[in-house]
């Protein structure tokens, strides 16, 4: 089904996909993560990749946790850890089909040419000021945001769990969740995902499927709806 409007900008982009930061630590997990992406390209998917925070994030955290940073500090200091965690897996010694770009026009174009856009956030989220300054909002929510905005079918994140457990799951043994329900999961707090995620596809729409990007096979197999581990958040 063809939803473009007329006089509107079609970006045509099969899913966005968060690239969790803590995928940034161990290189292996980078190097699967990083085939995931490039699998579902060399299978004609169009992608819009948006970087977690990483290690630089988490740092971050740790300060304000002792000195309680002034809300528009971490807010800012996060916004550009994500382009740095961007700037990183682009890097050619990981990927030759990975760009970064600051703009959306600039990642239609990437995209336009085989490869794949990782979209530097701070620029857009300074600008347009979409975000609250708050600890509650991490690059999860801020993807599904991006996945509104362009109107992607499906937001991916890919972190280093298998995807949403029950509550109380005794993780050595129990499986992830096939899917939920956007109402339910509000339920779990805070899980796989941050809060502001469930509510968000409540209100706004959408589709988010969670995880793991140490299995470079999972992400495509999602993407096309082949029976794969993982969740659905619906």
């Amino acid at each position: 089904m063809n939803h473009h409007i007329c006089g509107y900008t079609d970006y045509n982009f099969d899913c966005v996909i968060k690239f969790g930061g803590s995928l940034l630590i161990d290189a292996e997990k980078m190097h699967h993560a990083i085939q995931a992406l490039e699998i579902c390209r060399l299978n004609g998917k169009k992608l819009l990749v948006i970087p977690g925070g990483g290690p630089t994030d988490k740092a971050i955290e740790k300060i304000d946790q002792k000195y309680t940073l002034s809300a528009e500090t971490h807010h800012a200091a996060c916004a550009r850890a994500q382009d740095q965690t961007g700037l990183m897996i682009c890097d050619p010694i990981f990927s030759k089909y990975l760009r970064p770009c600051t703009t959306l026009a600039e990642a239609r174009f990437i995209s336009d040419q085989h490869l794949i856009p990782v979209l530097l956030p701070s620029q857009i989220i300074f600008t347009m000021d979409p975000f609250q300054k708050t600890w509650d909002i991490t690059s999860d929510g801020i993807a599904v945001w991006f996945s509104w905005v362009i109107q992607s079918p499906i937001t991916m994140v890919l972190t280093n769990v298998d995807g949403i457990f029950p509550i109380n799951s005794d993780f050595a043994q129990a499986k992830p969740l096939q899917s939920i329900s956007a109402q339910e999961l509000i339920t779990f707090g805070h899980t796989a995902v941050d809060r502001c995620v469930p509510e968000f596809i409540l209100k706004r729409g959408g589709k988010v499927w969670v995880g793991n990007g140490m299995y470079s096979d999972r992400l495509y197999k999602a993407l096309i709806g082949e029976e794969t581990i993982g969740t659905f958040i619906i």
